[in-house]
């Protein structure tokens, strides 16, 4: 992807901007993103940024999708995270046949999608296809999506599948700490039947359509996850930062008549959370552009070079996570109440630091690679 083109969807990020923020109230109310913020996001492109330039798509570097969801994620997490599914979804959808991917991006390069990866449904062979059954958590802006993404254990194998948003029950549950406006409810199949067109094994190794031919398809998949579940974690954590730096003039705590502007404790720990954020964004940032050159060139990433991308994100968002943390900690009472920015701030990067992809937890696989043991969790040679 060229800058210019990078750029030019950044400007399109900042034109809506305002109405992202306009609407984010809502979307926390609602626990869904507003139809004004859907439609913004798919008028401006931000659906197919991972979708393959035959079907219309941008195909761009994750370099450039990071710095996009970052910039989409500064106005509302909750906008930045519904970019998640979508283009991951054109990204896994490589590894459907071509007949497949066409039924599902061909005619719409703007389609939402949700994905509710984990755990595996239950599935039984069916003429032409599978049968789907079962109840699963955190199927993000699944009220908006025309397909949901699942898993299925199908015999001793399991399969990638997507099926029909309409095909399935949605449940209220995303009643939830932070990141409210995601609408990540559950979804409930009951029999749902998913033609084999639609579906992929389940396993590291595949060839990819003839649509899918480009480098970016060959990046690992949990590099593809953390170039956008990362970012909103970093926009999240800076939102924190410029909140407290407009708090500190006029925030007076009890048993002083300084401001926290004029406080060491708020000096000290303002500055360590800044250099927590941009450590965290250089870092990542420079592991992103290395897998990209790396891939780009030709190369083909080893267990080594994933461990190395999964530690980058999941040390990216545990600093946010202590980023945010020190400012809730010095803003005082002021950040409890829900018109604080920073209150806000708290509850979305408590939640994000959970997401299955990016937790703390994942550093055990990093850990074990790093040691020569196969690693548990076995996603990471996708």
């Amino acid at each position: 992807m060229t800058t210019i083109q990078a750029d030019g969807l950044l400007g399109a990020v900042e034109e809506i901007g305002p109405l992202l923020r306009r609407h984010a109230a809502e979307a926390e109310q609602r626990r869904r993103l507003s139809a004004a913020t859907v439609d913004a996001l798919r008028d401006a492109g931000l659906f197919r940024m991972f979708l393959p330039a035959s079907l219309g798509g941008r195909e761009m570097d994750p370099p450039a999708v990071a710095r996009v969801v970052e910039a989409v994620a500064r106005h509302d997490a909750a906008a930045g995270w519904a970019l998640q599914a979508g283009n991951v979804g054109d990204w896994f959808a490589a590894r459907l046949p071509d007949a497949g991917v066409e039924e599902v991006l061909g005619d719409d390069p703007d389609v939402v999608q949700s994905a509710a990866f984990h755990p595996p449904l239950a599935g039984e062979p069916a003429d032409g296809g599978y049968r789907l059954s079962g109840r699963r958590p955190l199927a993000s802006t699944i009220h908006d999506a025309r397909w949901l993404f699942v898993t299925a254990v199908v015999g001793d194998g399991a399969v990638g599948a997507v099926v029909g948003a309409d095909e399935v029950r949605v449940i209220d549950t995303w009643r939830s700490l932070g990141m409210r406006g995601t609408d990540s409810n559950d979804v409930e199949l009951d029999g749902v039947f998913v033609p084999e067109r639609r579906t992929f094994p389940l396993a590291p190794a595949f060839t990819p359509g003839s649509h899918h031919r480009g480098p970016l398809y060959r990046m690992p998949a949990v590099t593809i996850l953390a170039t956008v579940l990362v970012p909103v974690a970093l926009a999240v954590a800076q939102g924190a930062l410029d909140a407290l730096r407009d708090l500190a003039p006029s925030k007076m705590s009890l048993g002083t008549t300084r401001a926290l502007r004029d406080r060491s404790v708020a000096h000290v720990r303002l500055a360590r959370a800044e250099g927590l954020v941009r450590a965290a964004r250089a870092s990542f940032s420079a592991a992103l552009a290395e897998s990209w050159e790396r891939v780009a060139g030709g190369g083909r990433p080893t267990l080594d070079d994933r461990a190395g991308d999964l530690l980058a994100a999941v040390h990216a968002v545990t600093s946010c996570v202590e980023a945010v943390d020190l400012v809730y900690g010095v803003a005082g009472s002021a950040a409890v109440y829900e018109r604080s920015a920073i209150e806000r701030c708290f509850r979305d990067i408590n939640t994000i630091r959970h997401h299955g992809f990016v937790c703390e937890g994942r550093l055990e696989a990093v850990g074990q690679v790093l040691l020569g043991l196969p690693p548990e969790f076995e996603l990471i040679a996708f």
